[in-house]
């Protein structure tokens, strides 16, 4: 069951069911329907890992994890959000990535 929200629906107006958790921005708000967050340059990031101490040197190693998650999102919030599936339709935040670094 879809969830139906207690405002007035408006065209063209995002509203609570177009809300993905994650995404910089509304699901959709680029209006190009062929662009999808798969097509962006601001998906998918590393981020520092779990730093681990070497038994042979002594020293601290930090690893560096690749996450699926909006860029974009973490620049606006200082948080890192949840993967970003790359079905979803883009939002205003949309930049093209190169054909080379698109994810899918």
């Amino acid at each position: 069951m879809q969830h139906m929200g207690y405002l007035t629906k408006l065209p063209g107006v995002p509203d609570r069911d177009d809300v993905k958790p994650g995404m910089a921005h509304f699901v959709g708000s680029l209006g190009d329907p062929s662009k999808t967050c798969g097509d962006c340059k601001w998906r998918g990031y590393y981020r520092k890992g779990r730093d681990k101490v070497n038994p042979h040197t002594q020293l601290i190693e930090s690893k560096q994890v690749k996450t699926m998650g909006c860029r974009e999102f973490l620049r606006l919030t200082h948080r890192h959000g949840p993967p970003v599936f790359s079905e979803w339709k883009a939002c205003k935040f949309f930049v093209e990535a190169p054909d080379d670094q698109k994810r899918r």
